[in-house]
């Protein structure tokens, strides 16, 4: 070994001590593996084909360590919307807790993707342990999650836009099945069957796209007498899917049902249906448990019920996972925090805040 090569053994073995990975240090592995500048091999740390609860994960790993050093950074999208709010703050919470350094990067709009992709490249700069994102799009980070990776920084995933990168830790509810539940649901309050609508998140967005999947398969599958009469996108837009709701019960006297793949957008919906004197009427579902939501419910004002998800808890498993990985423990590719029916029945129980 040259004396340039026992260096960087040497400042390798430094940098990593810190972090308990020791093992990484051994000349063997210096020849070997691709462990890159944050000293994590994050690839072989990511089960691929792993899926657990986190419950079960904590229950397996243990409490997290954090060392003194460590800095987590999470690209989130825009706080406007109310549900990315509990995630920052479940986020920032679980690394207070933990000690370590963080920062959340926020954009101005649901489409700011160009923006997001700036502050990641921004976040990346600023020297990140690892990093948490809540992409807009499935792909428009993926060029920083490689370049991350490939420098040893873990990347997880919290709630949407699972990406396909190897590597990266998924933490959040299967959408799929947040659009299925929806879907059981509203078959449940639709005994004889009955004519229903879906109103679509953006087109772009994978959570949209598999809670559509959910809804659509599962009616088709499992209950033939409900018919799914229209299914149109308002983007998470509340004053579009009013609009949107508007036309599709003038169009559909009869429509039974409305399931919007967001809260924002189903208060968009309530308002349609208080306006065309169908409040008590129409089945109305969202996806979420946003506060709002949670009070109409409450008050009884023509919102049925929402899918609830547990952003608090998302944010708080993502830090979790990072710190896990940091030291050198594996971890399933997919972490399930799952959602859960919020309606007349459990209201109360879960009106302030998200869990």
């Amino acid at each position: 070994m040259n004396s340039l090569r026992f260096r960087s053994l040497a400042a390798l073995c430094v940098g990593t001590l810190a972090t308990g990975l020791l093992a990484a240090c051994s000349p063997a592995d210096d020849a070997g593996s691709d462990t890159g500048a944050g000293g994590v091999d994050v690839v072989s740390l990511v089960d691929a084909d792993g899926k657990s609860p986190i419950e079960d994960i904590e229950n397996e790993l243990g409490a997290p360590v954090a060392g003194s050093d460590i800095r987590l950074c999470y690209i989130t999208r825009t706080l406007s919307n109310e549900y990315w709010s509990f995630e920052r703050d479940g986020f920032e919470q679980a690394a207070q807790e933990y000690g370590v350094e963080y920062e959340t990067y926020a954009v101005t709009d649901e489409a700011s993707i160009t923006e997001q992709l700036d502050k990641a490249q921004s976040a990346m700069k600023s020297g990140c342990s690892a990093i948490l994102a809540s992409p807009i799009s499935a792909t428009a980070l993926d060029s920083v999650f490689e370049d991350a990776i490939g420098k040893g920084i873990p990347v997880i995933i919290l709630n949407d836009a699972a990406s396909s990168v190897e590597g990266t830790v998924y933490v959040g509810p299967d959408a799929t099945t947040i659009g299925a539940t929806a879907a059981e649901y509203i078959a449940e309050k639709l005994p004889n069957g009955g004519k229903v609508a879906m109103i679509e998140g953006d087109p772009g967005s994978s959570n949209a796209q598999n809670r559509g999947t959910g809804f659509r398969d599962t009616l088709e599958a499992d209950y033939p007498n409900i018919e799914l009469v229209a299914s149109t996108t308002a983007k998470w837009d509340t004053a579009l899917a009013k609009d949107t709701a508007a036309g599709m019960l003038t169009a559909n006297d009869d429509l039974a049902a409305i399931y919007c793949q967001n809260d924002t957008m189903a208060l968009g919906a309530m308002s349609a249906i208080q306006e065309k004197g169908k409040q008590g009427e129409v089945i109305l579902v969202g996806t979420d448990g946003i506060p709002q939501a949670k009070t109409e419910i409450a008050n009884d004002n023509g919102y049925t019920a929402t899918v609830s998800e547990r952003p608090t808890t998302e944010g708080g498993s993502g830090v979790k996972v990072a710190l896990w990985m940091l030291a050198g423990k594996e971890v399933p590719a997919f972490v399930d925090v799952p959602a859960f029916i919020v309606d007349e029945a459990n209201v109360n129980d879960y009106l302030t805040g998200m869990p």
